[in-house]
This record gives structure tokens, C-alpha cells and sequence, in this order.
């Protein structure tokens, strides 16, 4: 994951402003419906999104939507039994689901993640989850975010945010909370 962010990073930076802007208001996001009080920059592709309004290791909202059986949940390149702890299988409870995503940040690099908070929610009108997320990056930062998502169809989707604790977190936490409820 940390090589696929930094590719992305890298992609900002040299894409200027050539990313495309989500503007406020309602959205069609790969067969989500849902509505942003902010703009954002998308960085992604289909069923894999990235926005962010600063760049990424300062806040993202992650999007992916219709992760398959035996995928990676971050659709990263299987790697063998290295990444068996993060493929998605069907008919995985909710605390399996989040315990997949858990797993896949460790396998990135990140440090300490957890997962706290741990409820039930609803995702586009399927039944999902939403929990809370702390870890730190490889360089020690301390990341804090917010998990929805659903795999009660036998697909996974979800949306994940995440910025430093210490300022990034809290300033987009009520456009990210009004994003969540939006799916709901």
C-alpha cells in the first residue's frame, strides 16, 4: 500500500491541477449515490477512488466499490501468503471484514492499526458497518480514521478516510461524517 500511495502522491504532484475536481453536492461515485459539502481532487480510477483535498498524506477518503471474492481489499497485486490475511471471501462477518482492512494497512507498512467502535451501519441500503481507525505511518506520524462499508451482497465496498490526528482529522471529520451519512 505504501508503494501505491506513493505512486499516487507522486501523480498529484505531477498532475498539478490536472486532477478532476468533485464539486460539493451530489455525487455518482461506481454506483454509490451520495453527496459532499466540499470539493475534492480525485485521484483514482474505478472502483478504486482517491479524493483528497490537500493531497494524500494529509487527508483521503478512499472509495472502493465491488471488491470481489479472492480480491486484495485494497485491490492490490496478490503477493502469495503474504497477502492471504487481507483477500476478501464471501459471507465474511462484519468483524472479519474490518479484521481484512486491518490486516491489509499492516501489510502496508503502516504500524500499530487498530480498529475501534466497531457498529452496525448501513451502506447504500445494504447492512454493513462503520468503526474507527488508529495507526501510525512508517515515519511515526499518528493517523486517525473512519470506516464504512458493507459485504452482506457477497461484493465489498467501502470507504475509508484517513488523516494525521493532529489537525488534518478533525478539521474534514464533520464532511467526511456528512459524506457517510449520505450512503446511509
Amino acid at each position: 500500500m505504501s508503494r501505491i500511495l506513493a505512486l499516487l502522491l507522486l501523480a498529484c504532484l505531477l498532475g498539478g491541477c490536472g486532477s478532476p475536481l468533485i464539486k460539493p453536492g451530489a455525487q455518482d461515485v461506481d454506483g454509490l449515490r451520495l453527496s459532499t459539502p466540499v470539493a475534492w481532487s480525485d485521484l483514482g480510477r474505478r472502483g478504486q477512488r482517491v479524493w483528497t483535498r490537500d493531497g494524500i498524506a494529509l487527508n483521503a477518503l478512499r472509495i472502493y466499490t465491488g471488491i470481489e471474492p479472492g480480491e486484495h481489499v485494497f485491490r492490490q497485486r496478490l503477493r502469495g501468503e503474504r497477502d492471504e490475511g487481507a483477500r476478501f471471501r464471501a459471507g465474511l462477518s462484519d468483524v472479519e471484514i474490518v479484521e481484512l482492512i486491518v490486516e491489509g494497512l499492516r501489510s502496508s507498512g503502516l504500524q500499530n492499526v487498530e480498529a475501534r467502535a466497531l457498529a452496525p451501519a448501513t451502506l447504500a441500503g445494504q447492512r454493513g458497518f462503520r468503526a474507527e481507525l488508529v495507526f501510525d505511518s512508517g515515519a511515526g506520524l499518528h493517523y486517525r480514521g473512519q470506516l464504512l462499508g458493507e459485504g452482506a451482497d457477497g461484493s465489498l465496498s467501502f470507504l475509508l478516510y484517513t488523516a494525521p490526528a493532529e489537525h488534518y482529522y478533525e478539521r474534514d471529520r464533520e464532511a467526511v461524517e456528512a459524506v457517510f451519512a449520505s450512503l446511509e
